[in-house]
């Protein structure tokens, strides 16, 4: 019945929902504990949540214990030896919330399909292993996550959408600490977003034919891109509050508490810009799995027009039990094993690389052997050096692009750069907006922050990084770039169009003095 069919429309995702709480509430089956485990529970998952906003990656179950002390001598007036303490870590986390590392399954009958499903998930799993001092450290799942993202009604696709609405709240009304606290919620929120892409990837390479059935591809890119454009609007409102704040703010003589005020503001911006750089790397990411998934479907299809032969069953079998005679076998194996090798050539062979004859090589001495593998290992790092090269002469290319203007103009946008190049030079324009490494260049320099332009003699340590390498070169072959001082790339809400079909976040490349003021 059709009816029937739209109560039950969304039944798998709405009983996936509930089935993450499932290991919460069995918590209390154990009677052994004179505490309400599932509270307890829910604590240590919200500890875990505290270790990950935070970026300290030390969450152990040490710490745990230690932490589960303390509340229960907050909560419960009691005081419990460390090893009770890591007995009852042990259980909730090892035994209850990790299920002792193997997934929690969840068994349902779909009442959409009618099919029978089972749901398997984790709640917490391991950070690392530091095989030195033999110390776990933990991290909640993308599935523990969202529940505790559920539990405060932030809810999947909505979850960077309502932090950023309470996040303009809490600017709005000046609780800047609940503020900050919205933005290290908001960068996980990010981050768990870059980790449902990353096990996305996992997936097309363990069986890119089902993802391609379920069109879980298309599902997520239409997801990333709805939710790019939403997002990015609010980012920049939210950026032009914090500035609007900051003006507000710092108009005449400051008394010490509008100070702390402007100083806490200050590092909401920061971790703001932050967050914001980690959001436009999802746009990297999705170019980056979209290409996955042609290169493994195109691989898929060669592999399955290639053919197979079983030699054994095919032809050694029905040859000795058919005692076929001499003739026959000669037919058989001479295709395949000739005693006369044919030669032939394959015109496509002119693209392969040519590899070094060593004919005669069992006459070879060992000097000579030596001085061929010399000259072997001499040529693939000719090769590397090239590539090398290659790749700083882009850099420098798309610096100069960006600093030349500069020394004219206060800032510039991406946008009149290209339309520029597009001007004077179209073929250098094509060339440009097709190559993969432009735009990963562009967030590079993004989330540099300030770049100070520095001779080599100004420089303290050599680098061996590409990009400071090559701005310290740029820097002497051109006084007047060196003369801008310092740099600095900033994000805009505004989105450009380019004509093969790619959409990029427009920036503003703009000076800095050495104050980091522009």
């Amino acid at each position: 019945m059709k009816w029937l069919q739209e109560i039950f429309k969304g039944f798998e995702e709405r009983m996936r929902n509930i089935a993450v709480f499932f290991p919460i509430l069995e918590l209390n089956q154990k009677t052994k504990y004179p505490y309400p485990l599932v509270p307890l529970g829910i604590a240590v998952m919200l500890y875990i949540l505290e270790d990950m906003l935070r970026g300290e990656k030390n969450c152990t179950y040490e710490k745990i214990a230690y932490f589960l002390q303390d509340l229960i001598n907050s909560q419960f007036q009691e005081k419990i030896p460390y090893d009770s303490a890591m007995e009852l870590t042990q259980y909730l986390v090892r035994e209850g919330l990790m299920n002792r590392g193997r997934p929690h399954m969840f068994i349902y009958p779909d009442l959409e399909t009618g099919a029978e499903k089972t749901y398997k998930f984790h709640l917490v799993e391991l950070e690392e292993y530091q095989i030195k001092d033999k110390t776990i450290r933990l991290k909640l799942s993308t599935e523990g996550l969202e529940m505790l993202f559920k539990t405060k009604e932030m809810y999947n696709e909505l979850q960077i959408s309502i932090t950023q609405l309470y996040l303009r709240q809490q600017i709005q009304k000046g609780v800047f600490d609940g503020a900050l606290r919205s933005v290290e919620e908001l960068s996980l929120a990010v981050k768990n977003e870059k980790s449902k892409i990353k096990k996305l990837e996992e997936r097309i390479i363990r069986d890119v034919l089902q993802v391609a059935r379920e069109q879980e591809l298309e599902k997520q890119i239409d997801r990333i891109n709805e939710q790019l454009n939403r997002e990015k609007k609010v980012f920049k409102e939210l950026e032009d509050l914090i500035d609007y704040t900051m003006e507000q703010l710092n108009t005449g003589a400051l008394t010490e508490k509008e100070e702390i005020a402007i100083n806490k503001v200050m590092r909401i911006k920061r971790k703001l810009l932050d967050v914001i750089s980690e959001h436009e790397s999802l746009f990297t990411d999705k170019i980056r799995i979209q290409k996955l998934m042609n290169q493994t479907i195109e691989s898929m299809i060669i592999t399955a027009f290639n053919t197979k032969v079983n030699f054994e069953t095919e032809f050694l079998r029905p040859v000795v039990h058919k005692n076929a005679d001499i003739d026959t076998l000669k037919k058989v194996l001479d295709p395949i094993l000739p005693v006369k090798r044919r030669p032939f050539f394959h015109p496509g062979r002119v693209f392969l690389e040519q590899p070094l004859k060593r004919e005669a090589e069992d006459t070879l001495s060992e000097q000579e052997l030596w001085e061929l593998e010399e000259e072997l290992i001499r040529q693939e790092e000719e090769k590397e050096l090239q590539q090398q090269l290659e790749k700083e002469r882009d850099i420098e290319a798309y610096l100069l692009l960006l600093l030349k203007p500069l020394v004219q103009q206060e800032k510039i946008k991406i946008s009149d750069v290209l339309a520029d190049v597009n001007n004077n030079e179209p073929g250098k324009y094509q060339e440009l907006i097709n190559k993969m490494n432009f735009y990963p260049f562009l967030i590079q320099l993004h989330q540099l922050g300030r770049v100070p332009l520095l001779a080599s003699w100004e420089l303290e340590t050599y680098s061996l990084d590409d990009l400071p390498r090559v701005l310290v070169k740029i820097v002497g072959d051109h006084p007047d770039i060196h003369k801008l001082k310092a740099f600095e790339v900033i994000a805009t809400g505004e989105v450009i169009h380019l004509p093969n079909g790619y959409v990029m976040s427009d920036f503003i490349i703009t000076r800095r003095d050495n104050d980091g003021m522009a």
